[in-house]
């Protein structure tokens, strides 16, 4: 029996009901030998690894904080401690600023005006600067309270300066907020301002110490604030960045990275920019706002012209946040610490030769070694073109290699001096920055996003189907049968020589 249009009266093909899909029923479907080898999400091999990746590092920082010796060696010097407590503490301000640039795609460099915010709020608070009439006792705020007041005002703050983000984007957004950072520490040194901010004087609060109850766990007084400071910050951060997986996998997460991929589509989508530039700008103001009283608070002394609180703060943040990996949740962790202990590190160099001769010499005949690669890799690749063109290439391919061996040569005397016990002054930041170049040109994606690229050619975690998701009629080489009527569809549509179509009432007879 045929319809109007001449074609037999078929019923559509149907997916069978063979129950809700699984991550195992995919990896089934996948018979390609060799690697990568696919595991299901949540699965033991899945578990090991994050217990490898995660786990096994904090359990090592936690052993060396505590100063057990054996394999892992002696604990930390207070310095050590300290640098570890700033890492923490600044990796919680860089995940302010990879929600908004790194989520979101708006480009922001004022991020080191929250961090001021943050800074001065907790200083401000704890010293009684601040009146407050039904809190506290003569306006003297517990320190732990200063912290959600802190991320409260760095919120509303964050949403009045991101209104200038719903017409601006790139290199104006950028500029935009530096003038916010330079107004930020103007208001901040003004002196009719001294009563609350202290003025160009800033605010020198009481040294701050681990609470009473801190006892408990062996932390009595100033002497222990950079290991009780390490415990405060470390929790923070890991609440920060599960609030911030969280907000990710949700709509409004969803809504952030539409943003940043393409601004018309998502509108068209129905993405409401104006609430969720604004928004996102609040929330990672106060993620860093959080930071600056942590910030404040271990320090004890803030004024405008801490570093941390100006252009050179911005810049830190930003190349945290790339270094570690950007929209990645785990990048300003690794890019925080990254930055601390390697510029600490790098900025010895030459300085106290004595303590790093043998670091360095490493570090030093590795990037010889690089040089040397990308020259070979340079004539390899373009060998056939200088032959060619021996007038242009020869001249430029004798350019990289004398300029090369120069540079070899060079880092020959710096490796030498340093040998000798020689003092150089100012190498610390050439070696620093050349460590960030040969991040950016053999890892941009950052340490987290390489190793996710690294990891997906060995192993592939495959996740959870949507709810409800049925299973559906793969090729036989998938290793699954076929539905019945899809089959034969299929094998009608083959055995027709008119391109799939039945023959009908207008077809000749053959």
């Amino acid at each position: 029996m045929s319809n109007d249009t001449g074609r037999p009266d078929v019923a559509p093909p149907t997916v069978p009901d063979e129950g809700p899909i699984t991550a195992a029923d995919v990896i089934a479907a996948d018979d390609t030998p060799g690697l990568p080898k696919r595991t299901p999400q949540f699965s033991a091999l899945h578990w090991l690894g994050r217990v490898a990746v995660f786990v096994v590092p904090l359990a090592y920082v936690y052993l060396r904080v505590l100063g057990k010796t054996g394999v892992l060696g002696d604990g930390w010097s207070n310095s050590g401690l300290g640098l570890l407590a700033d890492a923490f503490i600044i990796a919680i301000a860089v995940m302010g600023v990879n929600l908004i640039t790194g989520f979101t795609g708006q480009l922001s460099i004022g991020h080191a005006a929250f961090f001021a915010l943050g800074a001065y709020t907790g200083l401000a608070m704890t010293d009684g600067r601040v009146t407050t009439p039904f809190f506290g006792d003569d306006n003297v705020w517990t320190a732990g309270w200063t912290i959600p007041v802190a991320a409260l005002l760095c919120f509303m703050v964050g949403c009045v300066v991101g209104l200038p983000a719903l017409r601006l984007k790139g290199i104006y957004l950028a500029l935009t907020t530096l003038v916010f950072v330079e107004a930020t520490r103007s208001v901040l040194k003004y002196e009719r301002f001294d009563g609350v901010t202290g003025g160009a004087t800033g605010i020198k609060g009481d040294k701050y110490s681990p609470p009473p109850w801190a006892e408990s766990i062996g932390l009595e007084g100033r002497g222990d604030i950079n290991e009780w400071f390490i415990y405060l910050s470390l929790a923070l951060l890991l609440l920060i960045m599960l609030l911030v997986a969280g907000l990710m996998r949700s709509r409004i997460g969803r809504s952030m990275v539409a943003t940043r991929d393409n601004e018309l589509a998502a509108e068209v989508m129905g993405v409401n920019l104006s609430v969720v530039k604004s928004v996102v700008f609040g929330l990672s103001g106060a993620i860093t706002g959080v930071g600056g009283a942590l910030f404040g608070l271990k320090l004890g002394l803030v004024d405008g012209d801490v570093p941390l609180f100006g252009l050179l703060g911005a810049v830190t943040f930003l190349v945290a946040m790339v270094v570690g990996g950007s929209a990645q949740v785990w990048g300003p962790l690794v890019g925080a610490v990254f930055y601390v202990f390697a510029n600490e590190r790098a900025r010895s160099v030459g300085e106290a030769p004595g303590d790093f001769d043998l670091d360095f010499q490493i570090v030093l005949v590795l990037m010889v070694a690089a040089i040397v690669v990308i020259v070979g890799r340079y004539l390899s690749k373009n060998l056939e073109r200088i032959k060619a063109n021996v007038s242009n290439e020869a001249v430029r391919a004798a350019v990289i290699v004398v300029g090369s061996l120069a540079a070899i040569f060079v880092l020959q005397d710096v490796l030498l001096g340093i040998g000798s016990g020689r003092k150089l002054d100012g190498l610390g930041g050439v070696v620093f920055g050349v460590l960030l170049v040969l991040f950016a040109r053999f890892a941009p994606f950052g340490v987290v996003g390489t190793f996710r690229l690294a990891r997906n050619r060995i192993v592939q975690v495959v996740p959870k189907p949507p709810i409800g998701a049925k299973v559906a009629p793969l090729p036989p080489s998938a290793g699954r049968p076929e539905s019945g009527l899809a089959h034969d569809a299929e094998a009608e549509a083959e055995a027709t020589p008119t391109g799939g179509r039945a023959d009908d009432e207008s077809s000749p007879p053959p």
